[in-house]
């Protein structure tokens, strides 16, 4: 029998379960703790209370303190899912991995395991496995259930996140537009944008927007809970905006959001990093400085590795913007160990000495980058481009052959762009042969791997190109070939009359019937294309006055005839000094007593000669006088011209400060 104590003891222990079951149903999870205490005093290996105990410190967050007491009181196969939640909201991704792995044949917690493990799978970017897990899941799920909707708004979020981290889907997972429910809606939208159909994504986007504010209204949301979920749609219709070029709109959007208290603070570390490339307004970037230094845990966990490395690097480009070069090396420096695959960092960090007035320091630096990285299209690019700024094609030139070198596929090879730049470079060189080998090799390549449009578009640069260096019977061979491909191709029929006529005149003239003529009855406005000629300045073009295009009638300007002397003598030259004061002239001549005072002149000064003319302007003694003379000066900079030279005492003291003689006074 039991004693009144054992009675007692279960009694109390029933009573404190009957407490942590009310307290654990009205969420209150502290004073579920103290019950749970209270028995585990009675009996410390209470396996129901140990469990409990763990709940409620989870619910409160403290995984940590949950998960040791897990590994220390209970059996693992016990508490397989309790302990990979924990590891999962302590980010230790791969050791949910190890611990589903293990325990996901358990059936009594397998969905929840496997939920954990595609999580963890896509936190650690394998997206592909995540979505195999996934696709499991919806099968052994109803789909009139709540938690297949979850499920699939879980699915779409991981094609989405493949599809901005440059993967391709495969039929198996192809993306589906689903707007049942707001998330669902955002997820479909991500997915679009990801795919690049960014109106289809827009689209999505503004149907979830209104089901978030239609669904959480009815649900008696506040307002603040409302703009929470609202921003991560706002964030990513700004997104959009700003792809399709519409900055004003993004902006707009990207300052709501950030205006917000509620929003999440990834969601305000991205928009204020589109807002920066929006706007390229460097002061929008301190906020973003300002949080990553605040929660950087949180942002290393929440954001992907790509979105990471776009705001560090965004970071570095404004130190850069901002003159501080020191700053931005060393951010850079910081970067590469990161990301060594990121060949951007390569082009930021020669950038800094272009800016600083060494371009080649900066080429020096691009040609040792790319030979550590001679597959790299960006550097060697950037390579080109800064050798042409120098005007050094030989330069340009090596940096493409041993880019090209590099390439081992000729498909690769023999991409159009790549030779039109490769022509262009050998014709600035003068290296005609090398240009045309380039061509036919190109040429032949495109046929032999039956790449049509390819192949079409190499052999009009090379027909082109025989043209202009005078190979007329060569480039003909090359147009029949194109003509024969496509006979609507009026580009080709073009070139071949063009190339027939330096050397057959009857055979450019059979295939000039063969040219569509243009039918002037069309909805062509021919005065319209001919004043929009590209290359043409509208001022050289005269203005009809009759056509509406015209605007208003302008009125000529009727040119006056010049307004002549009537006693003027078209024999004679006029005089060159007409238009100086008389005073002024070489033939001026000074009436009166005050010619007699120009001879004389301030004690201490000496009088040299007549100056200009014999006018009487003096030269200070020590300077030679001015002389007129026939020859021309010697090319040097002039000074500006004075209309007069004026003389001053050695005094150096203004005309004004002088007293004028008073008649009959002495000096």
């Amino acid at each position: 029998m039991s004693s009144p104590d054992t009675i007692s003891k279960e009694a109390s222990i029933t009573q404190l379960f009957g407490e942590v079951d009310r307290f654990a149903r009205q969420e209150e999870y502290d004073k579920t703790l103290r019950s749970l205490e209270k028995i585990l005093r009675f009996n410390p290996e209470d396996h129901d209370a140990i469990k409990c105990k763990s709940v409620s410190l989870i619910r409160l967050e403290k995984y940590q303190i949950a998960l040791e007491l897990l590994t220390q009181h209970l059996p693992e196969n016990q508490v397989a899912f309790l302990k990979a939640y924990c590891l999962y909201r302590l980010n230790l991704w791969d050791e949910v991995l190890k611990l589903t792995q293990k325990y996901k044949l358990n059936e009594n917690e397998k969905l929840g395991l496997l939920n954990l493990e595609a999580q963890s799978a896509y936190r650690i970017e394998n997206f592909l496995n995540s979505l195999d897990i996934y696709h499991d899941i919806l099968e052994k799920l109803d789909k009139k259930d709540d938690a297949y909707d979850d499920a699939l708004t879980n699915v779409n979020a991981v094609k989405s996140a493949f599809l901005f981290n440059g993967g391709q889907l495969n039929g198996k997972y192809k993306i589906v537009d689903i707007t049942t429910k707001y998330e669902l809606a955002y997820n479909s939208a991500c997915g679009r944008i990801g795919q690049g159909d960014l109106k289809q994504g827009e689209k999505l986007l503004n149907i979830a927007q209104d089901l978030c504010h239609k669904s959480l209204s009815q649900e008696k949301y506040s307002e603040r809970e409302i703009e929470h979920e609202l921003a991560p749609i706002l964030v990513q219709l700004g997104y959009v905006y700003q792809l399709q070029g519409r900055l004003n709109e993004a902006i707009d959007i990207y300052k709501r959001v950030m205006k917000t208290n509620s929003a999440d603070l990834v969601v305000l570390v991205i928009a204020s990093n589109n807002l920066v490339a929006a706007s390229k307004d460097n002061s929008e970037f301190d906020f973003t400085r300002k949080l990553r230094t605040t929660s950087p845990k949180i942002l290393e966990t929440r954001l992907f590795r790509n979105q990471r490395q776009s705001i560090a690097f965004n970071e570095a480009l404004l130190l850069l913007y901002n003159h501080k070069y020191s700053a931005c090396q060393d951010a850079v420096r910081k970067l590469l160990s990161l990301y060594p695959e990121n060949d951007d960092l390569f082009i930021l960090l020669a950038a800094i000495p272009y800016l600083q007035k060494a371009p080649t320091k900066a080429i020096q630096d691009l040609e040792d980058y790319a030979r550590s990285h001679p597959n790299s299209l960006p550097i060697h690019f950037a390579l080109i481009q800064l050798q042409l700024s120098q005007f050094n094609i030989s330069g340009s030139l090596a940096a493409l052959e041993a880019y090209l070198a590099s390439l081992k596929d000729e498909k690769d090879r023999y991409q159009p762009a790549l030779v039109g730049i490769l022509v262009w470079l050998y014709e600035q060189s003068g290296l005609f042969e090398e240009s045309a080998k380039i061509l036919e090799n190109a040429s032949s390549f495109s046929k032999k791997s039956f790449q049509s449009v390819q192949s079409s578009s190499i052999l009009k640069h090379a027909a082109s190109f025989k043209l202009r260096t005078r190979r007329f019977l060569e480039a003909a061979q090359d147009y029949e070939e194109l003509v024969k491909a496509n006979p609507q191709d009026p580009q080709a029929f073009a070139g071949l009359i063009t190339a027939y006529s330096y050397y057959d005149i009857l055979l450019a003239e059979k295939y000039r019937n063969s040219l569509k003529v243009f039918d002037r009855s069309s909805s062509f406005d021919i005065e319209f294309l001919e004043k929009t000629i590209p290359g043409v300045k509208n001022t050289y073009k005269k203005a009809d006055a009759h056509s509406e295009l015209s605007g208003k009638l302008t009125k000529k300007k009727r040119k006056r005839k010049p307004l002549l002397p009537k006693t003027l003598d078209a024999n004679v030259l006029p005089d060159p000094e007409r238009w100086l004061p008389k005073r002024e002239r070489s033939t001026y001549k000074v009436k009166g007593k005050r010619k007699q005072n120009l001879m004389k002149g301030s004690q201490g000064t000496a009088i040299v000669g007549g100056g200009f003319g014999g006018t009487g302007s003096a030269n200070i003694a020590g300077k030679s006088p001015l002389k007129l003379s026939s020859e021309l000066p010697p090319a040097t900079p002039t000074p500006p011209i004075e209309t007069s030279v004026k003389a001053k005492t050695g005094t150096g003291g203004s005309d004004k400060s002088k007293k004028k003689k008073k008649k009959g006074g002495k000096w």
